[in-house]
Formats: structure tokens, sequence, C-alpha cells
């Protein structure tokens, strides 16, 4: 379901979390907005799409 690249995707998502962090503790709020904002939209986007995979495995053929 999740493909070859689910890994990569964790890895990028885990280093904007650890950036957005450090730059909260520097200061940059804006910096800190912008990235904690695209790891919530991109987690949204992933609970879709997880979700219409499993209506998807559950319809009838």
């Amino acid at each position: 379901m999740y493909g070859p690249l689910n890994g990569v995707r964790v890895a990028l998502v885990t280093l904007a979390v650890l950036a957005a962090l450090g730059a909260a503790i520097l200061g940059h709020w804006i910096v800190t907005l912008v990235l904690g904002a695209g790891v919530a939209l991109h987690g949204l986007g992933w609970l879709y799409l997880a979700q219409q995979a499993k209506i998807g495995s559950e319809e009838p053929r």
C-alpha cells in the first residue's frame, strides 16, 4: 500500500519535524510555522489516502 519510497518519505518528514524544532529553539517562528504546516498537511493527506485505500479494499468486486 505504501510503496517503495515510504522509507524516504518517513525520513523527510522526520527531518522536517526536527528542523521545525530546531527553528523554534532558535526563535525562527516563521520557519517553524511553515514547516509545521507542511508536516500537518502531509499528515492529513496521508490519512485521507489511507482511508481511501481502506474503503477501496472493502468494496466487493
